[in-house]
């Protein structure tokens, strides 16, 4: 059972709503959410790229504009090094066509996950340097001293463009970072990075060195609008925090890929075999229907595959490879269950570690990571999922907000053949005997107690349902997008009664609820996944007969008396629209 936790201010309501002319309901979403002077709030609600800081105070970004722009007017020869994520991908088809558009020499290499793993490699090093003169690599590099090195022995000028983690040691109990040797280094998470905002992920960093590019060039930035589009489009796979920056590259990323302007082939041939519509694309779409296809194609193949899709300029080509992107995402869907079903059946009846360490040789390794945050998910503790990779193992972390997965694995990280991440998520290759030793270590000093495991639903508000209205909804728009550190608004109802309750959906585990309120309104409320918890309260707090009437459709009209927190949304379908809560958790 979630704890509710009830967000707190002391701010003046009254006032804020008078002064932004907005929902005092809205105003105080903001001030729990530390938004408490006009100005943070004017640029919060209006998120103008005017807002955003010159790239040109990030550490090296003039030095690594010089390397691309001389080595430009020298003919050099570039290779951009890119990740099989979206973000990866994302960074690569940037940077690809920003430097093809400034007369660069410019190809992509993107490791295979299987063969090479992630990041750079010194067998791809050595294949690049035969060709290329400068590598930029994007979504990785900043851990990879060695391979950085041999680059720079076998003559290539390297620039490295990356948002992960720089590895550091502690002398004294002073953290000293280790970065490559690298000819320039753009990672606002540097030490000595002076730019304001940390939190971008590569594909918006990629995005803010093609513009730093064009500026110091004279040449207008025409690829504007399509660069912040897949900056957009990372910055939600990525999970990154929907703050600042990152707030204002999501924000005018998705408005133009819901516009008229179709800026990308590929892209649009992607949304049109996916079936979904302009001017409808939301966060959604974007990060569980979008990126997952664009992600299948690292998994189970390479991802120059999605690369070459974004790249093309031949919309019946483009056709045949959106399908395809489909086609891997539903092999990597079935693959999934597969082992998600397997892995948290096998922990149910076990006694659970605080970190969660598993090996499963079976597991293909490229849902690793899939598999750990679904286990993270399900138990709500972190997990590390590790696969079988010819002589070693590799595998995934993810993590819970009380846990700095990157940080635990760093104190041990002679353990590992290759290993980087952040807070939240890290990826780690290691021999298969230190895996128990990882388990060991990481369970003898976390700190984590009962209480850390306990899911936590934040609330900003409790509002009684007359207080739920259409225009309340519609008036919450103003903080969309919504994503990491930027969640849609939850409220809560107490003490209310159903009027009707069901089972819907194809896989019966959706209920569909109505609430009559005081003024005689109904309102309808979905709650995802939550019939197989309905069920198991119904038989608790009357009997297993009742339970069962309930699941076989022969008793519907139940009346129970809940606490529920829930989104507002709207909900339209056939072209209409009306008000819908989705419940996120209840209580009898």
């Amino acid at each position: 059972m979630a704890r509710w936790i009830m967000k707190e201010n002391d701010a003046d309501i009254g006032l804020m709503a008078g002064v932004l002319k907005i929902s005092p309901i809205v105003c105080e979403i903001l001030a729990n959410r530390g938004i408490r002077t006009k100005n943070t709030a004017i640029k919060y609600l209006n998120p103008a790229l005017q807002f955003m800081h010159d790239g040109a105070m990030m550490a090296d970004m003039a030095r690594a504009g010089c390397i691309v722009l001389d080595g430009i007017k020298a003919g050099r020869k570039f290779c951009i090094y890119g990740d099989y994520d979206v973000d990866g991908v994302s960074g690569t088809v940037i940077l690809h066509k920003a430097l093809a558009g400034l007369g660069a020499d410019c190809g992509y290499y993107i490791p295979r996950r299987e063969q090479e793993g992630y990041g750079l490699n010194i067998s791809a090093v050595e294949k690049i340097a035969e060709y290329a003169d400068v590598l930029i690599t994007v979504d990785n590099g900043i851990a990879a001293e060695a391979e950085v090195a041999c680059a720079k022995e076998l003559g290539m000028t390297v620039i490295v463009i990356d948002h992960h983690e720089p590895a550091y040691i502690e002398v004294g109990g002073v953290k000293e970072q280790q970065l490559p040797v690298a000819d320039a280094i753009i990672d606002p998470k540097r030490f000595d990075c002076q730019y304001p905002f940390k939190e971008m992920c590569a594909a918006a960093l990629a995005y803010k060195f093609a513009e730093y590019l064009h500026k110091e060039a004279g040449v207008d930035f025409v690829r504007r609008d399509e660069f912040l589009i897949f900056a957009a489009i990372a910055s939600f796979c990525d999970v990154v925090d929907l703050v600042g920056e990152n707030r204002i590259i999501a924000a005018n990323g998705l408005a133009l890929l819901n516009s008229e302007r179709r800026t990308n082939i590929g892209l649009n041939a992607l949304v049109k075999a996916r079936n979904l519509e302009y001017n409808k694309l939301d966060t959604f779409d974007i990060g569980f229907i979008i990126g997952p296809c664009i992600n299948a194609t690292g998994r189970l193949e390479s991802a120059e595959q999605a690369v070459e899709l974004f790249l093309c300029d031949d919309f019946a080509k483009a056709e045949q490879m959106a399908q395809r992107l489909v086609e891997l995402n539903n092999n990597r869907k079935d693959l999934c269950a597969k082992f998600v079903e397997k892995t948290i059946a096998s922990l149910e009846d076990a006694e659970l570690d605080k970190v969660l360490v598993i090996y499963d040789e079976d597991i293909h390794e490229s849902i690793a990571g899939i598999v750990a945050g679904r286990v993270k998910e399900a138990l709500w503790r972190p997990a590390l999922v590790f696969a079988k990779s010819g002589d070693v193992a590799k595998g995934s972390a993810r993590s819970i907000e009380q846990y700095d997965i990157f940080a635990e694995m760093q104190r041990h990280k002679e353990l590992f053949i290759r290993f980087g991440g952040h807070k939240m998520a890290a990826g780690a290759t290691l021999a298969v005997e230190n895996i128990d030793v990882l388990r060991r270590r990481l369970n003898e000093v976390c700190t984590l107690t009962d209480e850390d495991f306990v899911p936590i639903v934040y609330v900003e508000k409790e509002l009684e349902l007359d207080e739920v209205t259409f225009e309340l909804a519609q008036s919450l728009g103003v903080l969309a997008p919504f994503g990491k550190e930027n969640k849609q608004p939850v409220f809560a109802t107490r003490q209310i009664y159903t009027e009707s309750i069901e089972v819907i959906g194809q896989s019966g585990t959706t209920l569909r609820m109505s609430f009559r309120c005081d003024s005689g309104r109904r309102i309808r409320a979905v709650a995802f996944n939550s019939v197989k918890k309905f069920a198991a309260m119904l038989a608790e707090l009357y009997s297993e007969e009742v339970c069962q009437g309930f699941l076989t459709g022969h008793i519907r009209n139940l009346t129970v008396k809940l606490d529920m927190a829930y989104h507002i949304e709207i909900n339209t379908f056939n072209g209409n629209s009306s008000l819908q809560l989705r419940i996120v958790d209840f209580k009898f």
